[in-house]
């Protein structure tokens, strides 16, 4: 699961993330943080027909880090967001952290004009922060499940569940800059 990108303001209260909800958090208000993710670990259902990974992948690891640019803001409604530059999760303050989920749900048919059987196919993913002051800790989590209704559906495919730890820190000082034109632009209405 890529995680990552960047942008971004600096943060109006000393403890960062970790006082968001104590420092009068406005609309427009914004944070970065840079993020480095370890190993994914994947269910036994992402390997299906089979439990297992693949013999050339089974004992295959890797101490490199996959890294990225986390930024985190306020927005109306006392909502909060992460963009992880690849996607934005909608999110909300748990215990000593946040959590952030967001879900896209396919629905394909066996006939174009919507008949045969129904195969849906639901990606959820949530990121669970957790902060220490400038510091935050957690992980990413992708599950993927799979429903069919109909006379072609097969059996049944396992929900597959891919889990990457991370760690970050905040980053001081950063002023967001971009050029106008750029992004993928607000939908249709």
């Amino acid at each position: 699961m890529g995680f990552g990108k960047s942008l971004l303001q600096a943060l109006p209260c000393a403890a960062a993330l970790a006082g968001l909800t104590g420092c009068g958090v406005e609309p427009g208000d914004t944070w970065i943080y840079r993020v480095s993710f370890g190993e994914t670990d994947a269910s036994s259902g992402c390997y299906y027909p089979e439990t297992d990974p693949p013999a050339n992948q089974a004992s295959d690891s890797s101490s490199l880090r996959g890294t990225g640019t986390w930024i985190l803001y306020a927005s109306i409604e006392d909502k909060l967001y992460l963009d992880t530059g690849s996607v934005t999760l909608e999110g909300l303050e748990e215990g000593d952290g946040y959590t952030f989920t967001g879900k896209d749900t396919d629905v394909d048919y066996d006939m174009p004009d919507g008949t045969g059987s129904k195969r849906t196919t639901t990606v959820t993913s949530t990121i669970t922060i957790i902060t220490d002051g400038n510091a935050i800790s957690g992980e990413a989590v992708q599950r993927t499940s799979y429903a069919c209704s109909g006379s072609t559906c097969g059996d049944k495919i396992p929900t597959c569940t891919r889990t990457s730890p991370f760690v970050g820190t905040y980053v001081e000082d950063v002023e967001l800059k971009y050029e106008i034109g750029g992004g993928s632009g607000a939908p249709s209405p």
